[in-house]
């Protein structure tokens, strides 16, 4: 088996990197820069530390702020229409992964004719751009700064264009004011990146290597980041950790749990990273049906104890049961919790084998109806 593993961009890590961003955009010979960020990232301060950096360097630069959690089509096409008529020649995506994929869509319109949805294929179409983006997280979750997916809603689904970027700058000191609620949520997304990379049908051995690292770190600091936000140790790991648990599924994609998160976004509009790791345990534990040895590696990773007798059901039980304790030590709540009706979240199968054919097939078993079935009713049902 051939595989092949890479990373999108440079990454400038620490605290205090944000104050780089001005000469890093100087360096790549820009003039004129498009900031891309919602309201929760201005009114944190992130947006106006990005800026001060920006008129430190004397780039001049506007500011598209009307990014929502899950960035529609139209914001993407008002964004690089308005950047395009500016004579915008950089993108500048400050944020969680709504921000940085919105930024990422928005600098395909420079080059090519709106309207972005003409992009959205199965699979995804990448475009390569000339024009620079770099990407600035607020949160440790996505890991968009390294990966070329651009996750935009478009007709009530959620739709992908890939694309290029030049560089990610990533500054821990831009998490410390993410509340309790979106430390978890985006933790939790990181961890599902880390699991789904390593158990992928298209895997890789670089993406193990640092799909594990990232786990190690998000079960040690997440639950003490949502705790305490203003714990440095603690925000700087989870920042790290999230940005290896990007690298690793960038190259191998996600897979089933994506899948069923997907569906419960539709149905639900509950927040991404919850979605996920609301399936988590399930596909972790059928998964181990099908790949044993990579599904005790995220187990391992995350505290479960092997002895080398198990099998494959045993397997995936110890998985899905250090799984669960990560979610309810950061204060997860279960789907009934939650207030998600029950029959509604048992009858998302049709609509899940519809979507995300690329997540279905890099599943390392064969996903059919009664699968899903079985995930989205033990899902429901095994964790009060």
């Amino acid at each position: 088996m051939v595989s092949k593993y890479s990373q999108a961009a440079p990454v400038y890590f620490g605290e205090g990197a944000i104050n780089q961003l001005g000469e890093r955009v100087k360096e790549l010979g820009c003039k004129k820069v498009m900031c891309v960020y919602d309201a929760g990232v201005k009114a944190a301060g992130a947006g106006a530390k990005a800026e001060e950096s920006l008129k430190a360097a004397g780039i001049d630069y506007l500011v598209y702020d009307k990014i929502t959690g899950e960035p529609a089509d139209y914001l993407v096409n008002e964004c690089g229409t308005m950047a395009k008529e500016a004579g915008v020649d950089c993108f500048v995506g400050i944020g969680g992964g709504s921000s940085m994929d919105c930024a990422k869509a928005s600098a395909l319109l420079i080059e090519n004719p709106a309207p972005i949805e003409q992009y959205f294929t199965a699979p995804p179409t990448f475009i390569r751009t000339a024009i620079p983006i770099i990407l600035v997280p607020t949160t440790a979750g996505t890991g968009s700064e390294c990966s070329p997916m651009c996750i935009i809603t478009s007709g009530g689904e959620k739709l992908s264009v890939f694309t290029n970027t030049r560089l990610a700058i990533i500054d821990p000191e831009l998490t410390y004011t993410v509340p309790p609620s979106v430390t978890a949520n985006t933790g939790l997304d990181a961890f599902t990146h880390a699991a789904e990379a390593i158990t992928a049908r298209n895997y890789n051995p670089h993406s193990e290597l640092v799909g594990k690292a990232a786990i190690e770190k998000i079960t040690k600091y997440l639950p003490i980041a949502v705790a305490d936000g203003k714990n440095a140790e603690a925000r700087r790991e989870l920042a790290l950790a999230a940005n290896w648990a990007g690298i690793a599924f960038a190259d191998t994609d996600a897979h089933l749990g994506h899948c069923l998160a997907d569906s419960i976004s539709k149905y639900f509009h509950s927040p991404h990273g919850y979605n996920c790791i609301c399936v988590t345990p399930e596909v972790m534990r059928h998964a181990a049906n099908e790949i044993p040895e990579r599904v005790k590696i995220v187990g391992e990773a995350c505290g479960a104890e092997f002895d080398g007798t198990e099998t494959p059901a045993e397997i995936g039980e110890k998985t899905a049961a250090a799984i669960d304790a990560l979610r309810k030590a950061c204060g997860y709540k279960s789907p009934k919790e939650y207030n998600m009706d029950r029959e509604t979240f048992l009858n998302m199968t049709a609509h899940t084998m519809t979507i995300d054919l690329g997540l279905r097939i890099n599943y390392p078993g064969d996903v059919d109806e009664a699968l899903c079935d079985e995930i989205l009713q033990a899902s429901y049902d095994n964790y009060d």
